[in-house]
């Protein structure tokens, strides 16, 4: 199954630069795959509320290629592109009136259960492999991160309206605490390209977590940690 949905660049969702922002775009593709998952009754709210368990993004690969003019619409599509025994991937992509990509996402899901916080398989939550699309996106792998150390450069706390509707920190508020790092001055001068997010651990209401930065082979990666312990790591691409 393939969801397709129609999409309009309004004044909330534009940055300084009166274009889609980073994060409107980021929360496009969540909203998008909320909807598909909704459309084939596995979704988030489904799986809480009949199965005790809830879907989490484990990894997002996300390319910008062009971000959208202010009113400027755009179609968007999304499916599930593969499985394996513990994981979904949902594969999305805007594309412009002329067909042009804009952005495009792989996103990896797993479940947890929720008395547990064990891995389910996808199958007991109502997945089935009938469900998935044969065409998966081109060039989306994941990439591995760097293991040398990295200099903390910030800290921040996780507040109430960071959360998401199991009461953790939502996975588009990980890449907001990092882009906030920049001064906007850094966006105007270059543009940002390739977000690739590895979501390790939950945060949740009160908790301070540090932000980490390294630069090497010409990537700037960033984690994010709790006590020293890794909840994500972050690559950030520009052009």
């Amino acid at each position: 199954m393939i969801y397709t949905k129609s999409c309009t660049v309004t004044g909330s969702r534009c940055d300084p630069e009166v274009k889609l922002s980073v994060i409107s775009a980021f929360e496009t593709v969540e909203d998008c795959i909320t909807e598909l998952l909704g459309s084939m009754h596995i979704d988030g709210v489904t799986a809480m509320r009949e199965y005790n368990a809830m879907w989490v993004f484990s990894k997002n690969n996300f390319r910008i290629f062009r971000r959208p003019d202010w009113l400027e619409e755009f179609q968007v599509r999304c499916f599930i592109s593969k499985h394996s025994a513990l994981r979904i991937f949902v594969d999305t992509e805007a594309l412009d009136k002329n067909g042009k990509p804009l952005f495009s996402s792989r996103v990896e899901i797993c479940a947890l259960d929720l008395d547990t916080g064990k891995p389910r398989r996808p199958e007991t939550l109502g997945f089935k492999p009938e469900m998935e699309n044969p065409k998966p996106l081109d060039n989306m792998d994941f990439i591995r991160f760097s293991k040398e150390p990295a200099e903390k450069i910030e800290s921040v706390t996780v507040r109430t309206m960071n959360l998401d509707y199991c009461s953790h920190t939502n996975n588009v508020e990980y890449v907001r605490f990092i882009l906030n790092t920049y001064p906007l001055s850094a966006f105007k001068e270059r543009a940002l390209t390739h977000i690739e997010v590895h979501y390790n651990s939950q945060s949740f209401e009160g908790e301070t977590l540090d932000i980490e930065k390294l630069t090497a082979g010409g990537q700037e990666q960033f984690f994010i940690t709790r006590s020293g312990k890794s909840i994500v790591s972050c690559s950030l691409g520009w052009q």
